[in-house]
């Protein structure tokens, strides 16, 4: 079986077996203190989180790529000392996790453990030209560095920033001069851990019979049911970064979906029954 990586491409059932050896690597040396893997796809986050969580290792282990709600990811596994007490939240996306990640940094006195591994970098042109997430994406590979040393790309709206390994950040601050056809520059920066960047959705709203996924894979696709059901036995859709192949399965909220030429979702709300005995079903397609 093989995942999509985020990027277009499968991760090939040896990558699969590398990514699960590494990550238990790196959870054995992590007894006396924190280690962290490189910045990883949200499918490679996923293959990792379910290998540990079937070795009853994954309370140990958190993602974190910044700020809550990043893609691009670090694995993070705690020493065992700093093991936490209570329930640990199990979805490995979902803020709640991260947000329970951050507290027990705080509560041991060990607030800035993520920030050993990555720093923020602000990326500033000079005005000249309208630079873009590609462009940006472009110009920081130029430089020839890998794109597992660099997480999310995003903008505040008023700027563009880049998460980095802290082991590269000093050269990417000096050696980024161009982007696109535009002079430009690059410095660290301080976001903090509440730094929110914006993101453009488009709201969805349709109904159906129960959530299904071949249901819910119409109504966001704007397809037929056959369509729908032959776009997941092709193996064209994920659910939370894991290959969809059950057209019967139920969907709920804070599911994401990723369906290959269409796009990706987060759903919403999946539960509420119309005048009809109709679902509804709330969604957003980032854009």
């Amino acid at each position: 079986m093989k995942s999509n990586t985020g990027t277009g491409r499968s991760i090939t059932d040896d990558e699969r077996r590398l990514l699960v050896f590494r990550a238990a690597e790196l959870s054995a040396r992590s007894e006396n203190s924190a280690v962290a893997s490189s910045f990883l796809t949200s499918a490679e986050q996923r293959i990792i989180f379910e290998a540990q969580r079937a070795a009853g290792q994954s309370d140990r282990l958190f993602f974190w790529g910044g700020y809550v709600g990043a893609e691009r990811r670090k694995a993070i596994f705690l020493p065992g000392w700093l093991s936490p007490d209570g329930v640990v939240p199990q979805n490995a996306f979902s803020e709640e996790r991260e947000r329970f990640f951050l507290r027990l940094l705080d509560e041991y006195g060990n607030g800035d453990i993520a920030g050993e591994f990555m720093c923020p970098l602000e990326l500033r042109g000079s005005g000249y030209a309208q630079l873009s997430h590609r462009d940006w994406l472009g110009a920081l590979m130029a430089l020839g560095i890998k794109r597992s040393v660099l997480g999310d790309i995003v903008t505040d709206g008023n700027g563009f920033y880049v998460f980095a390994e802290k082991s590269c950040a000093d050269y990417i601050v000096s050696q980024l001069c161009r982007a696109g056809r535009d002079a430009v520059s690059c410095s660290f920066a301080d976001l903090g851990e509440d730094f929110a960047p914006k993101r453009s959705f488009q709201e969805l709203s349709f109904t159906v019979a129960s959530p299904r996924a071949d249901g819910i894979v119409r109504g966001l696709c704007g397809v037929s049911r056959e369509k729908a059901a032959q776009i997941i036995a092709g193996g064209l859709a994920e659910i939370n970064y894991l290959p969809l192949s059950d057209t019967d399965r139920r969907l709920a909220a804070g599911d994401i979906l990723s369906v290959r030429g269409y796009g990706k979702f987060i759903i919403d709300r999946a539960e509420d029954e119309t005048k009809k005995g109709r679902i509804r079903v709330l969604a957003r397609k980032y854009i």
